[in-house]
């Protein structure tokens, strides 16, 4: 009789130490997660920037608007494109001595664990100096 009530202990205690253990490794997995998004958000805003950079009036062959973007875009793809924004400015402009300035944004809603009701959005801006 005794060893009946023992054995559903066990099962009892067994299921309340594996639904912490798998809580604590999906919390682990997201922040993983959060931390992969915001390195590769902040990788992409810094080599857009380069890349605007070394293109600028007197280069040659500038950069645009959309070959900035599409550069984020290139250097950000393991993420979903939906949400990521990229913002390009010239200040004043596109000529050597100038500022370039990249900001890209991202924009995710948690998939394992409700960290926020909300999407959560990491934001990275670079900025250069235009060498050419």
């Amino acid at each position: 009789m005794r060893r009946r009530r023992s054995q559903g202990s066990t099962m009892v205690e067994g299921a309340l130490a594996l639904t912490s253990f798998a809580l604590l490794v999906a919390g682990i997995m997201e922040l993983g997660f959060i931390g992969l998004t915001a390195n590769t958000v902040t990788f992409a805003a810094q080599r857009a920037a380069r890349y605007a950079a070394v293109r600028g009036s007197t280069s040659g062959h500038a950069a645009s608007r959309d070959d900035v973007k599409s550069i984020a875009q290139q250097y950000a793809a393991p993420l979903s494109s939906g949400g990521l924004t990229v913002t390009v400015t010239w200040t004043p402009d596109n000529s050597p001595g100038s500022t370039v300035k990249v900001k890209v944004d991202y924009s995710f809603k948690p998939s394992l664990l409700p960290i926020s009701p909300t999407a959560l959005t990491l934001s990275s801006t670079s900025a250069q100096i235009i060498a050419q």
